[in-house]
Order: structure tokens, then sequence, then C-alpha cells
């Protein structure tokens, strides 16, 4: 386009907010121009705009007759002997009346559209083309000219963005004259105040610090705080670390507290490396995060790397100009821990256990001395979530004078990391079997792995059974033959009735359970349990229901006693699943003497019956629980006995089968009448 064309179009554009008069000469003074190139569109679609606003400002008076003449001429060519209507064109452009035109696009980087924070103003967001409430109307390199509407100005902005997360900017005066975009940004200096603006819900990124474990000093000002040693700490998200500062009693401005740091953003400038993240206090409320940025610096140091950090004392990135300065600054000081504790070897010969439920998974790597842990547990909300933590072994500790730490017990303190829960855990390790083990650990975390022990007490830590895939079958505890004579808790049996009525409409194809799935209906109160009874190596437990014929199996894989406590690990017969790979389940059983029994016929002669107390099976081997007792059993003999009278009833010769019958029907008629006896004498 000719000189003279863009030099009228610019007096036009900057004539719109003055009076009709000044109008009429600017518009006359383009028209004249721009009638030798009325094949341009670009100069067609500025005509019109400039019709539209003469016809706003009035300038439909006689004043000028010949100039209206022309305009009709340039904006309105007859077709076919119709003219356009006015009043549509009008509609449809006069929206466009009241916005700057500008030289060419302009458009902002796509990858800047989202919502932005800045300190001391409200969010706003970016788009193609506005930011806030301001709008592009032109843009070179870095540099944008914005439009706004409310204070009727311009404004030139040096753009940079420093990452995805952050942009920084400078800004000059926002003027009501529009001139060159290079004149208006280069009264732009590096003085002027570089702003910061932060993406709202940004990517972390992993923080830059090599290392998983820290010790830190740090300097709100008032001296630096060294004793007692701060600690920072990696999270399982490597983009947080957790910083724990403790309070020196000899320095002012000094409090123990802990932060949170999330990584968003780094960046070089120069020589000068920056970090933007947000800080969350650990009783902050809500979500109480806060931007900050730092700058910092690595450094080579005896003990290790270090890194040298100051803090803005507000959102912004303004006044880091030293690592020496800062609101606080905090010296990191990596520590290199070489794993000297190990695990347990009868822990780490199978590299990988599970809860008897299966929702925990246990898996011991590097060296074996990092335990890493996924839990799967439910959520009303989200569902099923997974849950991992980190547990290494830090300290192996001695449970009695000379323990030498390798036996069927091991005590040791472990540091943990949850999430960002982190801290030291007492953890005691008990060998059951060589596919059984169980774990204590302390549900309180300590700063310091001295504490980790001395704040837990052993005998209130919970335990966790652990198994490993593939089972081997154990003999079972307490062999014999037993008849069911009692039912408790009471709460346990308040759903028998309507369990009944459920369990009466199943087909008989669906009555394969387990026995916690049982109910202790009145007529099947005649259960019998066999334990190791059926095999000759006595590996199994038969659950025999007499009421519904059915029988449930179960294999013992291994047995520990513990305070007069039997516990028993079993998995169900399955035969969809080889022995082992079925349910598995913890049993609890103990002798309880709890009356005298008459003996003899005069009755004088006493002694004390012995019953055996049995849980229904659970996920869990429960400690010190008066509702894991659920049955009182009473012997009918032992499995020895059983075995000799079958054999004795083999070998007997048929001539003496009477006698042998006759004999067993007398013990069947006192052993009912002791029965008897035993029932009115409880009563």
């Amino acid at each position: 386009m000719p000189t003279g064309i863009v030099s009228s179009k610019d007096t036009a554009q900057r004539s719109i907010h003055v009076d009709s008069a000044s109008y009429a000469l600017a518009f006359n003074a383009y028209l004249s121009a721009a009638w030798s190139n009325s094949g341009s569109s670009t100069t067609s679609t500025i005509r019109i705009s400039m019709i539209v606003i003469g016809m706003q400002l009035g300038l439909h008076q006689p004043c000028a007759p010949h100039l209206r003449h022309r305009m009709q001429e340039l904006a309105f060519p007859r077709r076919k002997g119709i003219l356009a209507p006015v009043s549509v064109l009008v509609l449809l452009i006069l929206p466009l009346v009241d916005l700057p035109s500008a030289n060419g696009s302009c458009d902002f980087p796509s990858v800047w559209t989202g919502e932005w924070y800045q300190y001391g103003k409200p969010l706003f967001s970016i788009n193609t083309t506005l930011l806030g409430d301001k709008t592009c109307v032109e843009t070179k390199d870095d540099k944008y000219i914005l439009y706004f509407s409310g204070d009727n100005c311009y404004q030139c902005i040096i753009m940079n963005q420093r990452h995805d997360n952050v942009i920084q900017y400078r800004e000059g005066w926002c003027s009501q004259e529009r001139t060159s975009l290079d004149d208006m940004c280069n009264m732009i200096t590096s003085d002027d105040i570089l702003y910061s603006i932060f993406r709202m819900n940004s990517k972390p990124i992993p923080c830059p610090f090599a290392g998983a474990s820290f010790t830190f000093s740090y300097n709100r000002g008032y001296g630096e705080c060294v004793m007692p040693i701060s600690l920072a700490e990696k999270c399982i998200d490597e983009s947080k670390l957790l910083l724990k500062y403790q309070a020196c009693p000899d320095v002012e401005g000094t409090e123990s507290n802990t932060e949170e740091l999330q990584c968003l953003a780094v960046w070089n400038d120069g020589r000068n490396k920056y970090l933007v993240g947000t800080l969350k206090g650990r009783n902050a409320l809500g979500d109480g995060r806060i931007f900050r940025c730092f700058l910092y610096e690595e450094r080579a140091h005896h003990q290790g790397k270090i890194y040298l950090l100051a803090q803005s004392g507000d959102p912004t990135c303004n006044g880091l100009t030293t690592v020496s300065e800062g609101s606080p600054t905090i010296k990191l000081t990596k520590v290199d821990k070489e794993h000297k504790c190990k695990y347990p070897g009868w822990v780490t010969q199978h590299h990988d256990w599970h809860s008897l439920d299966g929702t925990k998974v246990y898996h011991f790597t590097n060296k074996n001395a990092t335990l890493k842990v996924k839990a799967q547990s439910q959520d009303s909300t989200n569902g099923d979530t997974l849950h991992e933590e980190k547990i290494v072994c830090h300290n192996l500790e001695q449970l009695y004078p000379n323990d030498n730490m390798q036996g069927n017990k091991v005590k040791l303190i472990a540091h943990v990391t949850s999430g960002c829960d982190i801290g030291y855990v007492c953890m005691i390790f008990h060998r059951r079997d060589s596919h059984i083990i169980e774990i204590q650990q302390s549900d309180q975390k300590a700063i310091m792995p001295d504490e980790a022990c001395s704040i837990s007490d052993p005998s209130t830590m919970p335990y966790t059974t652990l198994i490993t895939t593939f089972l081997h079958q154990r003999k079972c505890p307490n062999p014999g033959r037993y008849e069911i004579l009692d039912f408790a808790p009471s709460h346990v049996l308040s759903a028998a009735t309507s369990r009944r009525q459920r369990r009466s409409e199943l087909s008989k194809t669906t009555k394969r359970r387990t026995w916690q799935d049982n109910t202790e209906d009145e007529e099947c109160r005649s259960t019998h349990i066999q334990v190791g009874c059926t095999s000759s190596d006595q590996t199994e437990m038969i659950i025999a229901n007499t009421c519904e014929h059915e029988e449930i199996a179960y294999y013992c894989h291994g047995s520990w006693e513990e305070k007069g406590t039997w516990y028993t690990i079993a998995s169900q017969r399955n035969p969809e699943f080889p022995i082992g790979l079925g349910e598995t389940f913890c049993f609890t059983m103990r002798q309880e003497g709890v009356r005298d029994k008459a003996s003899g016929r005069s009755g004088r002669l006493k002694q004390q019956e012995q019953e055996l107390w049995l849980s229904r099976p659970s996920h869990t081997c429960q400690r010190e629980a008066k509702e894991e007792w659920t049955y009182r059993l009473s012997s009918q003999g032992v499995c020895e006995d059983l075995t000799k009278a079958a054999s004795s009833l083999a070998s007997t010769p048929l001539s003496s089968l009477p006698s042998l019958l006759f004999t067993l029907y007398a013990a069947a008629a006192a052993y009912i009448a002791a029965n008897t006896l035993r029932v009115l004498l409880s009563r």
C-alpha cells in the first residue's frame, strides 16, 4: 500500500475520539487518497468503518453533499439497480466500531492460555487475544501493544516466558495516544519493575535437589539457626520436599515448624538459577498454599553437595539478587545413606510378601535395605485407591543384652516415607515359619531416629501377618475331634435368624462358603470339628455341619503359640486351586479350664474339664480381643484313639464281632449317660 494511504489511515484512527468537524477533515483527506485504491479489500473495510462512524457523529448534514455522494459510490455500489440496505450493513459493522484496529494479527502464544495468579491482583485469564481485560492490538517479538478499554489507553508490555508455569514482564505507561510499537516499548528499561505471574493448577516438576535426605540450617535475619539441626526430605512424589524446621533457643525468630514445598518451575537467567514453588504449612486450613520464588546455587562441599537458597518474602521474584539475602536463607546439605542396616535374612530370602487378604504387598529391594509397601484401600468417593510408602532400614536395635539381632525376633528403627508423611518408626519382625512372618510397626513417626522406639510401646503396636505366594502344609495344632458347645459373643449371633432365612433360599450349587459365612441355627448346633484327623500328616481341619451334611476343609500352613493362644494360618480347600493358593485366614485357639467335672459314682473326685475356645477365621490374627472367641468346643477324643478303634475293628475276627459291637454299644451308652449327667449338673 502506498505510504500516503498508511499515513492517512493512521490519521483517521487517531481521530476516532474527536468531534465531528475534526472527523470530517480527516475523512476527506483519507477519501481523496484512497479513491485511486478502491479495489483494495483493506481500504474498503476501513471506508465502511469510517462511514458508520461518520453516521454516528452526525455527518449526514448538508455541509458536504459531495462527500455523501462519493461515500455511497464507494461503499454501497448498485448492483442490477438494487441498493444494499444501509441499516443491515450498519448492524453488521456496528460492534466493530469501538475496537481499535491492529496492524496485522496479534495473538498470544497458545501455551499461555489458562488462569494465572499475580500478587496483589485478582486471578485473570489469558487467551489468544486477551490478557485479563486488555486486548492485544500489535506484537513484535516479545513486545505487545495492549488496549485497555477501561481507561481508553494503549500500553506496551515486554513479556518473557520463563517456564510453562511462569511468565515475567515489564510494562510502560498507558497512553491515550497510540504511537509506533518501537516508540512505546523503547521507553521501558531494565530498571522498571519485573512482574511475575504464575499459572494456576500447574503441573509440578521434580525438585532440582539431588538426593532424598538433607540437613539444613536457616537464617531469618537474626542469626543462623544451626543446632539443633533441621531436616529436609523428599516425599514419594519427587515434586515435593518436606522442610522440618527446628527452633534454636539462642536465636530470635526461630521456631519448630514443618512446611511442604512443591516445585513448579525452574529456569536460568544468566548465572542465576531460579525456582518457583508453593509452600504449605502443616497446620494450614484448606489448600493453604502460597507461591514463593527462590534463588538457588549449587556448591561442592567436603560433606558432599550443598544448596544455598534465598526465599522471597512475598509471591514475587523481586529483590532476589544473591543467595545470602532472603526471607529466609537456607543451606541444604545432602545426607548420603550407605544402607549399612539390613533386614533379617529370613525376611529377605523372599523378596515379595503379602497380607492375608491381599490388600498389602511388601517388596524388598536395593540390597535388602529398602522395603516398598503398596496398600489398596477403598474410598467412598474415589473408589479403590493405592497407597505407597518406602521403608528404609536405619539401625538394628537389641531386644535384650547380648542380642545378636539375628534370631527369630528382630527389632529395628526404619525411615518411612508415606506420601509427605516422613519420619522414623520402630519395627519388630517375627519369624513364624519360613513362609510366614509378622511385623509390628509404631503408628507415631519421630523426627529423630533415636526417639522412634522410645516413644512407642511394643505391647500396643499392631501386628500385620504376611505370607509368601506359595505356602507349605504344616501340622495343625491341638489335633482331635470336637463338638461345639456354645457360641459367643451374643452380638455375633444377633443376625443369625435373618441370615438363616437367606441361606435357606440358596440352591445346593451355591452352598460352598467359608466357615465364617455359616449360620448357627438351633437345629445345626451339633456341628463337629476335626483337627488333623483326616490325613496321616495331620494338616487338615474339617468343619462338619450335620444338619446340611456338608463339610468345609482347611489346610494348615503354620502355627505358633503366644501367651497360651495358638495362631494358625490356614487356606480353604478349593478344587479349583492348588494347595495353599485358596483364600487364606488366621484361626486362634485357646485351652480353657472352665469348671470342675464330677468323676466316679460318689461324685467326690473332681477334675477340671478343658474346653477349646476357637475363633472364626479372619484375615488378621487378633490379639487380646474378647470378640475373637466365637466357639466353645468340647473334646470328643484324639485322632489316635479313632485310628486305633478303626484298626481294631478291621483286624477283629468275625466270630468276635458281636462281643465287640456290644462293647462299643456299652461304651456309647456310658458316654451318653455321662453327657446327660454333665448337662444336668450344669443347670
